[in-house]
């Protein structure tokens, strides 16, 4: 029985115990249950935060892109792009090469599908396509393939290597554009866009080769002429004539602009100075030929990449004279780099170059011309037989406007060193400066001066004929003396020798306002605007353009303009005076008119115009004396005659007045206002037929001189010729037709001769 107990106890126990721990796997089962549900709760909360943010996300870039379908059809060729590199490179089995280049075909053309041509940048149209380009050339490049192993055509090649170089991947760009070249010879713009970046690159070998097979294509393109000759040099005899001969039959100067002169000689003095080096030494490393290739690579513009290949040349060799002064004049075209291209310059003089030139020109533009003058003295002082030094100094002392400084320093020459064409011309220009001097201060110019420097500007010419300043020169001081046809040859031959002179344009402009081609004036002013930012002579010739247009507010304003530059503008300050003069501003004209008055005395034409504002202002007293004052200076000033005979008639001088009208129509038959003053005279004296001749002499002096033609017609209106006052009436309405008077009293000659032809004509 205890036995049996034992064993229902034990029995029992077992179960309990099985029972407790069922009940507690059951515990752990149900707190599992319920972290998963947490668990799964937070994921689903997670999940649909990140389906909300995808959908806004996906919404956003659908609205933004809406205007801009093409930038969204790049997420097709971004899929290409990563089929192609899974295909390529991610799949563990090779591929042949046809695959690869198919693959990386599909891949290219998906690009440029959405890319058409590229805008004067030289960047894509379409916004990331670069990147997606920056990822193809990465592929192909991995992948080991060149431009002929992608099947497209030529046209797809050049726009592929387009959109190469718009991503700054030149190698593939160059291969490309190679590649379009070999499928189409007749392509130009591939050739081109290669020989850009072949220029950038100083790949100068090359650019020859690409340059000569453009010429095949296009055998008359002037830059690509010049070009192929800079990069010549003479070295290739035929080619250099042959082109040569080309740019004569198109009318293009070849002469060798002062600048690429200079850089050849510079790189002729590198090879002459290198030709002790080792018989087995690379073409290619030479100093010489470095120097040399840095002088064309500067000569065609391309500054950064010339000065590393002159960095390369003085690496080879510190003591190349020649490098240094070339290392000088590339660091002088870049801001801030004074310093140390005058560091360059003492090394270069120090190995025997001469550098007296360069280095002046290099302080002047850095707006030290004192010190520019002091090296030049210098210089002088141990070789005053220098002309060219000596011309430049003068130039220098000129422009800070020493003018005597400048003259003595021409008249100190030794008389063997004016056999230089500088100095002549120098001598030409202070002539002009004197003739714009007493421009300014009498309102005309010197005549003597300006035969003066004609004679300077030819002997310079003689000289020198490739002068290009006596060209510019002589055709100033010619339009100056109104010889504008040979003015205008002078400077087509000045343009032609040194073509990027600033003063061309300006001088052009001038000549053309002078001959009343204002169209071609204002093209050229603007020209001018691009290369000279504060020079005053720019809006003043706009001004004198506006004014000319009657836009005269414009006018006053464009030579307000030129006096905030230069406050002492004669030329200026006088025609705003009579802009503002015209546009009723009569305090602004004024304030320019005592100005001129004060600060030019002898200044015919702004006494004038005093009188004039005075006469506006009913000041006819002040006006007399101003205009008596004129005539101290030139009595036979005939428009200072006529205001005179107009103050006294307005001052109740009638009888003072005919004398000085009379010796104004003694001193010009031909001005209209004068005979038209003493009419008006006449007609206050009641001498009707002494006026109306002198009104007669007026409307014939001046046809469109209406005030004329209505006295006229009134006199005979008054008298009992209907007829005739009907024709005078007609003639007043010729120049204005939509006079009232005019036209009412037309009307009533009109019905004068109706009524008249009705009296007369016979009854039954």
């Amino acid at each position: 029985m205890q036995e049996s107990t034992m064993a229902i106890l034990t029995l029992y126990g077992v179960l309990s115990i099985a029972l407790f721990a069922l009940w507690l796997k059951h515990r752990t089962v149900l707190s599992q249950r319920e972290r998963m549900l947490s668990k799964l709760g937070s994921v689903k909360g997670n999940l649909n935060d990140t389906s909300l943010r995808l959908d806004l996300l996906s919404r956003g870039v659908d609205t933004i892109l809406s205007d801009s379908p093409e930038v969204h059809g790049l997420l097709g060729a971004h899929r290409s792009l990563e089929s192609a590199e899974s295909l390529l490179f991610n799949q563990g089995m090779p591929v042949s090469n046809s695959e690869s280049c198919a693959i990386a075909s599909h891949a290219s053309k998906s690009i440029l599908s959405h890319y058409t041509d590229s805008d004067e940048n030289n960047r894509p149209n379409v916004p990331g396509l670069r990147p997606l380009t920056k990822r193809l050339a990465a592929m192909l490049t991995e992948a080991e393939m060149k431009a002929e192993d992608i099947e497209l055509s030529a046209d797809e090649h050049r726009r592929l290597g387009e959109l190469f170089h718009s991503a700054e991947r030149t190698d593939w760009a160059s291969d490309c554009f190679q590649r379009a070249n070999d499928l189409d010879p007749e392509d130009e713009s591939a050739l081109r866009s290669l020989s850009g970046i072949q220029r950038q690159k100083g790949e100068l070998e090359s650019l020859d080769r690409t340059l000569e097979r453009l010429l095949a294509i296009i055998p008359d393109d002037v830059e690509i002429l010049k070009e192929q000759m800079i990069l010549l040099g003479g070295e290739d005899p035929i080619r250099t004539t042959r082109n040569r001969k080309r740019l004569e039959g198109l009318g293009v100067d070849t002469t060798i602009s002062q600048d690429a002169s200079e850089l050849s000689e510079i790189a002729k003095r590198a090879k002459d100075a290198d030709l002790g080096l080792a018989p087995g030494e690379s073409t290619h490393d030479r100093t010489s030929d470095l120097v040399e290739r840095a002088s064309k690579q500067l000569m065609l513009g391309e500054v950064r990449v010339a000065l590393e290949t002159v960095d390369l040349a003085l690496d080879g060799d510190k003591k190349n004279g020649p490098a240094w002064l070339l290392k000088a004049r590339l660091l002088s075209a870049g801001n801030g780099n004074t310093k140390e291209a005058i560091r360059c310059i003492r090394r270069a003089n120090a190995l025997g170059e001469e550098t007296v030139l360069l280095e002046s020109e290099i302080l002047d533009n850095d707006d030290r011309s004192d010190a520019a003058i002091e090296v030049l003295e210098e210089h002088l002082g141990r070789r005053p037989n220098d002309a060219e030094a000596r011309g430049r100094l003068s130039l220098l002392w000129l422009r800070k406007g020493s003018i005597q400084s400048s003259r003595e320093t021409l008249e100190n020459a030794p008389e063997e060193s004016w056999d230089n064409a500088a100095l002549h011309i120098m001598k030409g220009r202070l002539h002009l400066v004197d003739s714009d001097k007493q421009r300014d201060e009498t309102g005309n110019h010197d005549h003597m001066s300006i035969i003066d420097s004609l004679v300077a500007f030819d002997k310079s010419i003689e000289i020198d004929r490739e002068a290009g300043l006596a060209w510019l020169g002589r055709a100033r001081a010619l339009r100056y003396q109104g010889t504008f046809d040979e003015s205008e040859v002078a400077l087509v031959r000045a343009r032609r020798l040194i073509p990027n002179h600033p003063s061309i344009p300006l001088e052009e402009a001038q000549l053309c306002l002078d001959t009343d081609d204002l169209e071609q004036a204002n093209a050229l002013a603007l020209e001018a605007t691009t290369v000279l930012k504060n020079n005053p002579t720019v809006p003043f010739i706009r001004g004198i353009i506006a004014a000319r247009m009657g836009r005269l507010q414009e006018a006053r304003d464009l030579f307000s303009n030129t006096l905030q530059v230069d406050p002492d503008h004669v030329r200026a300050r006088l025609n705003r005076c009579s802009a503002a003069l015209l546009c009723g501003d009569l305090a602004m004209a004024l304030d320019d008119a005592n100005h001129l008055v004060s600060a030019r005395p002898r200044h015919e034409m702004a006494r004038l115009r005093r009188s004039e504002i005075l006469m506006n202002h009913s000041d006819w007293k002040e006006a007399e004396s101003e205009l008596r004052e004129l005539l101290k200076l030139r009595p036979d000033h005939p428009m200072a005659l006529v205001h005179l005979g107009t103050c006294m008639i307005a001052m109740g001088k009638s009888e003072q007045a005919e004398k000085p009208l009379n010796k104004a129509i003694e001193a010009n038959p031909n001005l209209s206002e004068a005979w038209y003053q003493r009419g008006q005279l006449y007609l206050d004296f009641g001498r009707i037929d002494e006026a109306m001749s002198d009104f007669e002499g007026a409307a014939k002096a001046d046809p469109h001189h209406i005030d004329a033609k209505l006295r006229i017609a009134a006199i005979l209106h008054e008298g009992d010729d209907s007829s005739k006052a009907a024709t005078a009436w007609r003639q007043v309405l010729d120049i204005d037709p939509q006079h009232r008077l005019a036209r009412r009293r037309l009307s009533e000659c009109k019905e004068q001769v109706t009524v008249r032809g009705e009296q007369h004509t016979p009854k039954d």
